[in-house]
């Protein structure tokens, strides 16, 4: 397979991240959670058969997606898990393949917290921060080479970031540097555990779209600054709660946008590497942002989903080969559908939609 090596320079530089990590591209695979877990959150072989296959996609580093680290606290009942040592043992096969590839793949911590706008007690709290620590040796115990703390999407810990639903007038709210510090305090005790062994990112929410009322990017100068001091290596970015998805979802060009403001102030007050996936859906577009510096690396989401060869054939000019991913947010939808037994596609043939949930997406 030809390598257009000249069409897409910045793209193909390899990354160095933390003190012993290194990407082979600046492209990664953001998390996507197919729910390919049994009951109890352990992965089925179908979770392993995706994930290998991504890793061979071409993308230099890449995130599993959402595995919690509290036993009360899942998505769907087919969720990943991390919050003991079988779940752990049974990531490694993951962890090896990936290490034999030369793919940076990260464990992504996750808690989704209570479900309900109570007011957490400071044990509650603390054991929470135990949860991500906990979680944290786990995957350092089975060979992960990375992890990503999930402080995103309107879940625990940026539920703390944002003004619009974190009220609390004690330190951990008020000011931007109070609503961050569970997310500060979780991340020293990660890295206390991981040292330099592991790489740390963080998927940080830099825009719930409530505007003014919410969280935006401009708040966090002072935050990403003491992220870096407590021990992350990169940052990804995200945007979007619940409440808010659609207006991401339906609106590609300014989430595109929202993202390249967003990592282009994160990179005035650090010197870590900063990314985001928004809805790309090819590499010329991808190519460019890191051109320009507004990012350091770039992602892809449901292009990959829908086309594990997504990058790989890009890069070989075999544009037309793709299955190009329809942004019609369906694969996210079959997260709460009980109709659905897992995360599908409308393109990829390896999963494709079964008809009867298709139609009812579309009112057929």
């Amino acid at each position: 397979m030809t390598i257009y090596h000249s069409k897409y320079p910045n793209l193909l530089k390899p990354m160095k991240l933390g003190k012993h990590g290194k990407a082979t591209n600046r492209m990664y695979f953001s998390s996507v959670g197919f729910d390919l877990c049994d009951h109890e959150g352990r992965p089925l072989q179908e979770f392993f058969d995706v994930y290998e296959s991504i890793m061979d996609g071409g993308c230099g580093f890449g995130f599993l997606g959402n595995a919690s680290v509290d036993a009360s606290s899942q998505y769907t009942d087919r969720s990943q898990k991390l919050v003991s040592e079988q779940h752990a043992l049974d990531l490694q096969p993951i962890f090896e393949a990936a290490n034999d590839r030369h793919f940076l793949l990260s464990a992504q911590l996750q808690h989704y917290g209570s479900g309900d706008a109570t007011l957490l007690s400071e044990v509650q709290i603390a054991s929470y921060i135990e949860h991500f620590e906990q979680a944290a040796k786990l995957a350092l115990s089975v060979g992960a080479p990375a992890l990503q703390i999930h402080a995103a999407n309107g879940y625990l810990l940026s539920s703390f970031l944002s003004p619009k639903s974190n009220e609390r007038t004690d330190k951990w709210g008020g000011c931007a540097m109070n609503r961050a510090r569970l997310l500060l305090e979780v991340l020293k005790r990660v890295k206390a555990v991981v040292q330099e062994d592991l790489v740390i990112f963080v998927r940080l929410q830099v825009d719930d779209g409530f505007g003014s009322e919410g969280l935006e990017v401009e708040q966090l100068g002072d935050v990403i600054v003491a992220i870096e001091q407590a021990g992350a290596d990169a940052v990804t970015c995200a945007n979007g709660v619940a409440e808010t998805f659609g207006k991401f979802l339906g609106n590609p060009e300014y989430t595109l946008e929202s993202c390249r403001r967003a990592s282009r102030f994160l990179k005035q007050h650090t010197k870590m590497p900063i990314g985001f996936s928004a809805n790309i859906g090819n590499l010329e577009i991808a190519e460019e942002i890191i051109a320009s510096g507004d990012a350091d690396f770039v992602g892809f989401g449901r292009p990959i989903v829908a086309d594990h060869q997504f990058v790989n054939k890009a890069l070989a000019g075999q544009v037309k080969e793709i299955n190009h991913c329809q942004w019609d947010s369906y694969c996210l939808r079959d997260k709460k559908e009980p109709l659905a037994d897992r995360v599908y596609c409308c393109v990829n043939p390896d999963y494709l939609r079964p008809q009867h949930i298709q139609n009812k997406y579309m009112g057929i």
